[in-house]
């Protein structure tokens, strides 16, 4: 799996772990929109998987994202990459079928940790 596949992957998992909950859904629209994007669908359905499980993993042991923002922020630099992070976290807030205002703030954060501008988001 590559850096960029893992990173979207935790940028996915910490919007949705956000509200306290990672539901099976959540898992499903990130396969379905890695298999999609033009920066991640030359990855398998394995590879994604595998990244989905990583990452989630990492969100659940820590319980904070202070981790994963500091992993993101040093090794998401590349403004493509960028716009990649913020497209699977804006899609991560209503993968669940609930808008969740946890799950916006954050979108605002990850931005941040990027050096985006929060307010866009």
């Amino acid at each position: 799996m590559t850096p960029v596949l893992l990173n979207a992957a935790r940028a996915f998992a910490m919007v949705s772990f956000s509200d306290g909950n990672l539901a099976p859904a959540e898992q499903q629209r990130f396969a379905k929109i890695a298999s999609h994007d033009p920066l991640l669908s030359h990855h398998g359905h394995a590879e994604i998987a595998d990244a989905w499980a990583e990452a989630s993993r990492e969100v659940h042991a820590t319980q904070s994202f202070g981790t994963v923002l500091v992993t993101l922020r040093t090794e998401v630099t590349e403004a493509a990459e960028k716009a990649l992070m913020m497209r699977i976290a804006q899609a991560a807030v209503v993968a669940d079928g609930k808008l969740e205002a946890q799950e916006n703030v954050a979108v605002r954060t990850l931005a941040e940790a990027l050096g985006l501008d929060a307010g866009k988001y």
